[in-house]
């Protein structure tokens, strides 16, 4: 026998599809804006198909009421329809259509901030590369929602607009894209985005665009006068009128630890003398385990490294000796905090730089140096050095800090001179 129909209410729709103009809600014995006639019932029943207010959905997530305006009574249909599908597939893991719809870049920025692995300063470069503006023009004022959906958008802003940008520069624009987004899938805001996957394109740069942006990356050797006089200062005459002399602070110990051990300038600003130690069979070596926080106030783990995590560096018989003679403690003790800042190490070598007739340099230029030296004396230490230098494997090694030795054309034509001093 067939069944009879029911009349109860269908428990699989989860939501509720209404225009607010409807006078049929007017209640002005209940409701205190209707008995003044300040509501928004404006439209008797029959005409309320057919003005022009928008409908609305009105349905809970999580025993909270929530509503949405559409244009069309077909767009509020579709919605309520996904939605109670989404509700009754998804159980307690739905995910809310309205959470999306918030500004993303105030999420970009939590998002950096949020980033437990990088430091102050990463956490700065990374803001500083996300406020491209063609990077603010493409993102303000959208909603986590449209973003979600930009992947064209995006691929276009990477490997277009910012086409002639460096890899690593384009990288850190897209994760801090897919991060976001990716985040926000974790917390629940979206169920899913599209921008997964994202491919970046080979850099479009003239060989002129290239050479002109890493003619001050070439290495300039630093002569050992050159490194003594960044260790200890040198005395300048100021003054127009009145000449006097004055003495500009440098660095210590600290550029001799970059120079012969090819530390990082953090790594050498935080040493101690109790970190110097003599193995029984006579070895010198650096127990490397801290390095100095940008502050100079305290110590930290390595970079890359977890908190304890070390490594041992070979210490040449000059730098065992000076640092015999300097008292115990921090061996580059800041100012007015326990260990020179890395702002205040960059100004002292920039300063001094300017005054020796020194240009391009850097922080690091002094360990590039040791790296390059190293090899160049000993290539089949590779492996050695790269462990020296703290890196995680010879790639890195070979692809930042290692270059060509400054004879290396002199040396590189004799041996084809030689091999080729007879023709075939």
């Amino acid at each position: 026998m067939p069944r009879k129909s029911s009349s109860a209410q269908n428990t699989l729709v989860q939501a509720t599809v209404f225009k607010k103009c409807d006078r049929a809600n007017h209640k002005p014995e209940s409701n205190k804006l209707c008995a003044i006639d300040a509501c928004q019932h404006t439209c008797e029943p029959g005409q309320v198909a057919d003005c022009a207010h928008k409908w609305t959905v009105r349905y809970s997530v999580n025993s909270r009421q929530r509503e949405q305006s559409f244009g069309t009574l077909t767009e509020a249909q579709t919605f309520q329809l996904t939605l109670s599908t989404g509700k009754q597939t998804q159980g307690a893991m739905f995910t809310d259509p309205r959470a999306g719809i918030v500004e993303f870049l105030p999420l970009c920025d939590a998002y950096i901030d949020g980033m437990a692995r990088a430091g102050a300063r990463t956490k700065a470069i990374y803001r500083s590369n996300f406020a491209n503006p063609a990077v603010a023009e493409l993102l303000k004022r959208r909603s986590v929602l449209e973003v979600a959906r930009m992947d064209a958008e995006v691929k276009q802003l990477l490997n277009v607009t910012l086409g002639h940008y460096q890899d690593e520069y384009r990288g850190t624009i897209r994760r801090i894209i897919v991060g976001t987004l990716d985040e926000c899938v974790r917390r629940g805001t979206l169920p899913r985005h599209t921008l997964t996957g994202i491919e970046l394109a080979p850099r479009t740069v003239t060989a002129e665009q290239y050479e002109a942006e890493h003619a001050h990356k070439q290495l300039i050797p630093l002569t050992d006068e050159q490194v003594k006089m960044l260790a200890d200062g040198i005395t300048v005459t100021t003054g127009p009128v009145r000449r006097r002399a004055g003495h500009i602070a440098g660095l210590g110990i600290a550029v001799w630890l970059q120079r012969t051990m090819g530390l990082r300038i953090r790594e050498a600003l935080g040493v101690r003398k109790a970190d110097f130690k003599e193995r029984a069979d006579g070895a010198r070596y650096l127990h490397l385990c801290w390095q100095s926080s940008l502050d100079g106030r305290e110590l930290e783990p390595l970079k890359h490294r977890k908190a304890g995590e070390y490594r041992d560096v070979p210490v040449p018989d000059m730098v065992w000796d000076m640092v015999q003679e300097m008292p115990d403690g921090p061996l580059c003790p800041g100012p007015r905090n326990p260990y020179i800042s890395y702002n205040t190490a960059r100004c002292r070598l920039v300063n001094l730089a300017g005054h020796l007739g020194i240009t391009g340099i850097r922080t690091h230029m002094l360990r590039h140096q040791f790296a390059s030296e190293a090899l160049d004396a000993s290539p089949r230490e590779l492996a050695n050095i790269s462990q020296v230098l703290g890196h995680d494997s010879i790639q890195t090694t070979l692809k930042f800090y290692i270059h060509p030795s400054a004879n290396a054309e002199e040396r590189i034509g004799k041996m084809m001179n030689d091999r080729w001093a007879a023709k075939p």
